[in-house]
């Protein structure tokens, strides 16, 4: 069997991949929410949906 080293290293790139992971995922919720709000100002028209994404991440 394998032992693997608590090496501080692997721990800090692995707790730094998580914020971002977890940043990455705050955001796109963020940008989700932003583009719902636009497709509701618009009345729900379909078509548009892509529109209303790059909208909210201009916005944010």
């Amino acid at each position: 069997m394998f032992k693997i080293k608590n090496d501080v290293n692997v721990v800090k790139r692995t707790s730094a991949a998580n914020i971002d992971n977890a940043k990455k995922k705050l955001r796109q919720a963020m940008i989700a929410e932003a583009a719902y709000y636009l497709a509701k100002k618009r009345g729900f028209i379909a078509g548009h949906e892509m529109d209303d994404w790059f909208e909210a991440e201009k916005k944010l």
